[in-house]
């Protein structure tokens, strides 16, 4: 995806059941500096010129995150989804990242039921946590 997608990636995103975009990460200023920090990671599928897939990957050079992977509830069950996670696999390998993580919403059925389907592990030895930047303690 390149930075002139914003309008369209925010539309899909809002339009998918089980994204949640949090106020920071939905602005734009948000998106225009996740895209140009991870140049060539962050996908659309495209038909035509309407966005029917996306996914944002963010890396440390050890291991790279996965957030908000969606695809427009009309083209689902047609591989979009996969062919998007198949390609960013390709360039985390290309790279030499050998991990990705990411976070399913758990009261998001079909985003769990994706993962599980193309392998996914579900870890339940690990705990997330969360620190807001700013705040004092």
């Amino acid at each position: 995806m390149r930075t002139e997608d914003y309008a369209a990636a925010m539309a899909l995103w809002q339009g998918c059941d089980g994204i949640r975009l949090r106020q920071e990460s939905a602005s734009e200023t948000f998106f225009l500096r996740f895209i140009a920090r991870n140049s060539g990671l962050c996908l659309g599928a495209w038909e035509a010129d309407h966005l029917i897939g996306a996914v944002l990957v963010g890396h440390d050079s050890r291991r790279a995150h996965l957030y908000h992977l969606a695809v427009a509830e009309t083209h689902r069950r047609q591989g979009i989804g996969r062919r998007l996670v198949q390609a960013v696999l390709k360039e985390l390998n290309r790279i030499d990242i050998t991990k990705v993580h990411l976070f399913v919403e758990t009261d998001n059925a079909a985003g769990l039921a994706f993962w599980r389907t193309i392998g996914a592990e579900h870890r339940t030895d690990l705990a997330a946590f969360s620190l807001t930047v700013g705040t004092s303690q």
